[in-house]
C-alpha cells in the first residue's frame, strides 16, 4: 500500500495498527537508551574536565617559571613595564599592576621590586562630572605608587589640558610632588600655567637625584600669565631642563646653568601671538657645558646694543635647533654671536605658516660657515634664501651628510634639484674615482620640498647621480606643495622610475 492512493482495508487496517504499536514501542526503548548514552557522555566529558583540570596544575606545578630565580623574574617583569610598553601608567590592564593579579606569588614579588614603580604617567584631563573625585583618587594611586618605589628614584609624568583645575587639588597635587622631590631623577608637568605656578614648591627641596626637568604651558590662551621664576635650593643632578610656554623670560631664574647638557626654551601657543623672551645669550654663556640646545626666538624684553654683544662660544654643542617667529635685528646679533666649534646638527624652522624668510639668511650661513668642518646635518624648514646665498654655504659643507630644504611657497623654485646634481665627468687618479663635487660630496639623506611643476627627470638625474658614487645616497624624501592629481602623476612615476634604486637600498619618502 505503500505509494499508492488505496484505502487500507479492515485486514489491512489491523495489520497497521499492530505494526505501529511494535515502532512506538522499539522507539521508547530506544529514546531511553539514548538517554542513557547521553548522561553517559555528559558524565565522561565532565571526567574528562576534571582530569585536564589536573593535567594542568600538574604540569603547572613542573612549570619552569616556578624555579625562575627572583632576580630573573624581577628581570621580566621589567622588561614587560619598559620594554613592551615603553612606560608605566595607573591602569590595571597595563603593567605592573596587570602581572600583580596573575597570582598571590607574582603580586608579592611585584609589590616588593621598587624598579617597578620608578616611572609612572598620570593623565588628569577627564571630562567627567566627578571631576575632583576623580582626580583626587589617581592622586592618591599616584601616591601609592610613589611609596612601592622606596627607596629608589622616581620619575613622574604628569598632564591635565583641563582649562580650569581646582586650587585644593593643585595644592594636594603639589604636596605629592614636594614630598617625592628627595627621590625625583625626572618630572615633567603640563598644566595650564595658573596650576603649573602652583606645582612649583619641590624647588624649594633637596632634589639630589633629579636629572630631568620638563614644565609645559598647555593652556591656549596668551593671556594667562608666565612661569615664575624657578629658583632650585640644591639640584646638583640636574642635566636636562625643558621649558615650553608663551613667555621666556628668563632673568630671574635661578637654575645651575654650567652643569646642564641639554636645554629646551620654546614656546607652545598660537604663532600669531607676541612670543617674548629675555637674551638667551646671557643664558648661553653660563652654559658651558651644553650638548643640545633649542630655542624660540620671538620679540626680545630688553634693548640691546649690538657692540656690547661679546662672542659665546659653547665648546662641547653639537645639536642646535631654532624656532623663528619674528623679524628682529636681535637674530643677526644671535646668529653672529655663537661659536659652536663641535657643532653637528643645525636646524632652523619659520615658525609661521605661510611666510618667507624672518631672518637674516646671512648670519645664519656665517654660523654654519664658522662650523663648516664639523657639520654634518642641516634643516632649513620654511626659510626662502637666494640659490646664489645657499651654494655659496653647501659648497663649504664638506661633511655635510644629511640636508633637509623645505622652502616656503616663495621659496619654491627648483634650482635647488639642479644645483644637488653631481656633474657627469668623471676622471681617475692613482687607480682611485674622482668627480666634481660642488655641492655637499659626502650626503647621504636628502630631503626636498618642491612645486608640482618640479620635472621628473631632473629629480630622476639628482637621484641617480647621488647613487653613482661613495658615500651614495641613502635616503631621498620628496615633497610636493599643493598636492593635486598632478602630484600623485609625479610621484607615481618617481616610484616605477626609481625602483631600482629601492630595490638597491634606497629609502624613498613622499610625506603628505
Amino acid at each position: 500500500l505503500f505509494g499508492t492512493n488505496q484505502v487500507p482495508s479492515l485486514v489491512d487496517q489491523q495489520y497497521v495498527h499492530y505494526i505501529l504499536l511494535g515502532c512506538k514501542s522499539e522507539l521508547g526503548g530506544v529514546t531511553d537508551e539514548l538517554c542513557r548514552a547521553r548522561a553517559e557522555v555528559e558524565r565522561l566529558e565532565g571526567r574528562v574536565g576534571q582530569i585536564k583540570g589536573v593535567i594542568s596544575e600538574l604540569e603547572a606545578l613542573l612549570h619552569p617559571i616556578r624555579r625562575l630565580p627572583t632576580d630573573i623574574m624581577a628581570k621580566v617583569f621589567e622588561f614587560c613595564v619598559y620594554e613592551s610598553q615603553g612606560y608605566a601608567r595607573l591602569d590595571v590592564k597595563h603593567a605592573p599592576l596587570s602581572l600583580s593579579q596573575v597570582c598571590r606569588s607574582w603580586r608579592k614579588l611585584v609589590f616588593a621590586l621598587p624598579c617597578l614603580w620608578k616611572m609612572v604617567r598620570v593623565d588628569f584631563s577627564t571630562s567627567s562630572l566627578n571631576w575632583y573625585r576623580l582626580m583626587h583618587s589617581q592622586a592618591t594611586a599616584m601616591r601609592l605608587w610613589i611609596s612601592r618605589s622606596r627607596p629608589a628614584p622616581v620619575s613622574l609624568f604628569l598632564t591635565s589640558y583641563n582649562r580650569v583645575i581646582p586650587s585644593p587639588f593643585v595644592a594636594l597635587l603639589d604636596m605629592e610632588i614636594k614630598e617625592a622631590g628627595p627621590r625625583l631623577r625626572e618630572l615633567s608637568l603640563r598644566f595650564p600655567t595658573l596650576a603649573l605656578c602652583g606645582l612649583l614648591s619641590f624647588t624649594q627641596t633637596p632634589l639630589e637625584f633629579l636629572e630631568y626637568l620638563h614644565l609645559q604651558s598647555t593652556d591656549l590662551s596668551s593671556s594667562s600669565g608666565s612661569i615664575p621664576p624657578l629658583i632650585f635650593q640644591s639640584a646638583p643632578s640636574l642635566r636636562r631642563l625643558s621649558i615650553t610656554c608663551h613667555n621666556l623670560d628668563m632673568c630671574q631664574h635661578q637654575v645651575p646653568w654650567a652643569q646642564l647638557t641639554e636645554l629646551s626654551l620654546q614656546y607652545h601657543s598660537n604663532p600669531h601671538w607676541d612670543q617674548t623672551h629675555s637674551n638667551h645669550l646671557t643664558i648661553l654663556v653660563r652654559c658651558p657645558n651644553l650638548r643640545t640646545c633649542s630655542l624660540g626666538l620671538g620679540r626680545i624684553t630688553e634693548d640691546i646694543v649690538s657692540d656690547s654683544i661679546p662672542p659665546v662660544t659653547l665648546p662641547h654643542l653639537s645639536t642646535l635647533n631654532v624656532n623663528t617667529y619674528l623679524q628682529t635685528p636681535y637674530l643677526k646679533l644671535f646668529f653672529g654671536a655663537l661659536r659652536l666649534p663641535k657643532l653637528r646638527s643645525f636646524d632652523v624652522k619659520n615658525a609661521i605658516r605661510g611666510s618667507g624668510s624672518l631672518f637674516d639668511e646671512t648670519e645664519c650661513f656665517r654660523l654654519l660657515n664658522r662650523a663648516a668642518e664639523t657639520v654634518e646635518s642641516v634643516s632649513l624648514c620654511r626659510v626662502d634664501v637666494s640659490d646664489v646665498k645657499l651654494s655659496s654655504c653647501l659648497s663649504q659643507l664638506p661633511h655635510l651628510k644629511s640636508l633637509r630644504l623645505y622652502p616656503g611657497r616663495r621659496g619654491l623654485n627648483h634650482d635647488l634639484v639642479a644645483m644637488l646634481t653631481l656633474p657627469s665627468s668623471v676622471t681617475r687618479h692613482g687607480g682611485r674615482t674622482h668627480h666634481q663635487r660642488t655641492v655637499c660630496p659626502s650626503l647621504e639623506s636628502l630631503g626636498l620640498r618642491c612645486s608640482v611643476s618640479v620635472a621628473v627627470d631632473a629629480v630622476v638625474a639628482l637621484v641617480d647621480s647621488r647613487r653613482q658614487f661613495e658615500p651614495r645616497l641613502k635616503c631621498f624624501s620628496l615633497q610636493l606643495a599643493g598636492k593635486n592629481d598632478r602630484g600623485d602623476e609625479i610621484i607615481h612615476t618617481l616610484k616605477a622610475r626609481l625602483s631600482g634604486h629601492v630595490d638597491d637600498g634606497l629609502q624613498l619618502i613622499f610625506p603628505l
